[in-house]
């Protein structure tokens, strides 16, 4: 059986490499000249040997697979843990710091509403008997239709705990609260049940050295001559025989093709006979949010200890070397939802400019700039966006569709996944598709 993968990503190279360990002829083609997609640690605009993630960053102490990628590769992971809870430990709002134990004097029900929008969504999530299959949810098409906003209008939150709320959209899914389905959030919170942990206890780390370590990782072990570069796939022919896959510089045959690249990718390519109808349109409507990552490189490191949230134009901003010792230090701008497709409208330079701005209203006393970068992955042709995000009656209409085989043709990608958004869920994405091409063999 010969397989041809399209997408370098770290779903593409799961599949590669447990296909080629069975035995597999596999070839990998990405568009691009480097492999591991939406993963990529930047070290090249760095100095004093720092490094950020300009993709993919924070891996649960839940992601089993990742920390099964972790153990194979002898990598580490960075001692210091975030947990995600919606009051980080400072907000910067009307151009004050505040810490946590501030916020209940400016408003006393924060708490409760807070309460209320978790325990609402965990209702819904105590209905989805399966995470995988949030679509068979009792109620699906009604929660599906019911946006977050929709959750924070009918609970009627105050100011304070809409803001948390919205932020983290913007943060968790890299949207605004009127893009992202209840169902899907849902599915999520179900997901995490699922493996005995409560939302808000679960621990993320970085990886230290960079997630890029994966990619590497893998590629390595699949061996020279099986990941092709600059091979940007133009149209895929499906018979009962084969598959014909023919890019801009080659034409590879196949019995099997694996679409293990960002739907917008997929959009662009010609496919005979023509997808179903109800694929094609998951893949030409899902949505895709919209994170740009700022990271600035500062002379000193003479903030505040600590995950922050901002009213200002960053949105949330953090420190991703709080475990490497050095003068110098960066501090990462996560920009999602209307945020981030702005800043994706502007050049890097400007995009920089404006994170310094608002990270320097935030901390005054910060010393000067010395280097940094800007990923707008909404701007990214082949991407369009940092990772999918399930829309309001989009579960309903496009989960199913995605995650089903289409005879000789499979689709990858952490938009297929059941840990949808994540690493863990590229990852989840590649094993499926090799089990099942194994399974066929």
């Amino acid at each position: 059986m010969r397989v041809l993968i399209v997408g370098a990503g770290l779903a593409g190279l799961t599949a590669a490499d447990l296909l080629t360990r069975a035995g597999v002829d596999v070839v990998v083609l990405e568009a691009s000249q480097r492999i591991g997609g939406r993963t990529f640690t930047n070290r090249a605009d760095f100095v004093d040997g720092l490094a950020a993630e300009a993709g993919a960053e924070w891996i649960d102490s839940v992601h089993g697979r990742v920390h099964g990628l972790i153990e194979r590769f002898g990598l580490t992971l960075d001692p210091v843990t975030t947990t995600w809870t919606a009051v980080r430990r400072w907000l910067h709002r009307s151009g004050r710091l505040l810490g946590p134990d501030e916020l209940h004097d400016i408003d006393p029900r924060l708490g409760d509403d807070l309460d209320r929008f978790e325990a609402f969504i965990g209702d819904i999530a105590a209905e989805i008997a399966d995470p995988a299959h949030p679509d068979r949810h009792p109620r699906a098409r009604s929660v599906d239709s019911m946006s977050v906003a929709d959750v924070v209008a009918q609970l009627d939150l105050g100011t304070l705990g809409a803001f948390f709320v919205q932020r983290n959209m913007q943060g968790e899914f890299a949207a605004e609260p009127i893009e992202v389905s209840a169902l899907f959030i849902a599915q999520q919170r179900a997901l995490y049940a699922a493996t005995d942990a409560a939302h808000g206890s679960v621990e993320a780390q970085r990886l230290l050295g960079g997630v890029s370590q994966l990619s590497n990782g893998l590629a390595v072990s699949l061996g020279p001559d099986v990941v092709h570069l600059g091979q940007g796939v133009r149209s895929i022919a499906i018979s009962e025989v084969g598959a014909t896959v023919a890019t801009d510089r080659a034409t590879y045959d196949a019995d099997a093709v694996v679409l293990a690249c960002a739907l917008p990718a997929v959009r662009r390519i010609a496919f005979d006979p023509a997808l179903p109808t109800d694929v094609r349109a998951a893949v030409d409507d899902l949505g895709y949010g919209t994170v740009t990552k700022t990271a600035l490189q500062y002379r000193e490191r003479n903030w505040p200890a600590g995950y922050a949230t901002t009213d200002g134009a960053a949105q949330r901003v953090y420190e991703p070397t709080a475990a490497i010792a050095g003068e110098t230090g960066i501090l990462m701008a996560y920009t999602g939802g209307d945020g981030g497709r702005a800043l994706g409208e502007l050049d890097e330079t400007s995009r920089m400019d404006v994170m310094e701005r608002s990270q320097r209203e935030m901390y005054p006393q910060l010393a000067p700039r010395v280097a940094g970068f800007s990923q707008a992955w909404s701007a990214e042709p082949g991407f369009g966006g940092s990772y999918a995000v399930y829309r309001p009656g989009e579960i309903t209409r496009h989960w199913a569709a995605l995650r089903r085989p289409i005879g000789r043709l499979h689709l990858a990608g952490e938009h297929t996944a059941t840990w949808t958004g994540y690493l863990e869920g590229a990852i989840e994405s590649g094993e499926t598709v090799a089990a099942r091409l194994l399974a066929n063999d």
